[in-house]
This record gives structure tokens, sequence and C-alpha cells, in this order.
């Protein structure tokens, strides 16, 4: 008779301590992953219908600030938008919004072209083009 292969979790090889050390170390990992996601702008805050939507006011699943913190300023998630968006057109910021470059998941099916104006708006404003 074949005994049955262990699961990936029981780790049958290591000592019982390096084990939970193991285990630890996943669970503080995980905890720090979520930790370093971004705080939305509270409401009362809120200055224009960009912002809104940027911070997940308007939409629930347009979570910008979950990586881009509610002020764009950034997290461990996503990048400091302050850095970024002033060298970039406004075709451009739009186009980022549509397609999600590199990590970033595109948001072409969650906004129509005049949200992602009101975001673009939104960020030119909160970060000035690069003179």
């Amino acid at each position: 008779m074949v005994a049955a292969p262990l699961p990936w979790y029981s780790f049958p090889r290591m000592h019982p301590i390096a084990r939970a050390k193991v285990m630890v170390l996943a669970s503080v990992l995980a905890l720090a992953a979520l930790a370093c996601a971004g705080t939305p702008i509270t409401p009362d805050k809120i200055t224009s219908p960009g912002e809104a939507l940027f911070n997940g006011r308007v939409k629930p699943d347009v979570n910008c600030y979950k990586c881009h913190n509610g002020d764009g300023t950034g997290t461990l998630r996503g990048p400091n938008l302050a850095k970024r968006v002033p060298g970039l057109t406004d075709q451009e910021i739009a186009k980022a919004i549509i397609e999600g470059p590199g990590l970033m998941p595109s948001f072409k099916d969650k906004l129509d072209p005049g949200q992602i104006e009101q975001i673009t708006q939104w960020l030119r404003q909160r970060f000035p083009k690069a003179q």
C-alpha cells in the first residue's frame, strides 16, 4: 500500500520548532502585505468627483487608494503619483487608467470616459505638469 503524499503545509522533514518559526514568519509577512494597503480620504475631505472615484467612494471596485493611498502619495503596493503624474500628458494618464501598466489592473470596464476624465483632472490638479 502506498502512502498518500502529505500536503505542502505539513513540512514533514522539519523539526517542530523550525516548522513553527516558518509558520510565524509566513503569518507576519502576510499581515505586513495587507497592512501596506493605502487609506482612503474621508468623505468630508473629498473636494472633487475625481478624488471621490479615486478613493472608492463612488464605485467600490474602483479603489485606486489601496495601492496609491487616498492622496496619491503611494504605498508599498503602488508608486507615489507625485513622482509620475507631472511627467505624463493627460492622455498618458488616461491610458494608464484604462490599460493598467505593469502590475496595475485595468479599469477600462469599470469606468466610463467621463469618469476617467474626472480622475485625470483630479490627478493633474493634485500633481501639476512639470515645467
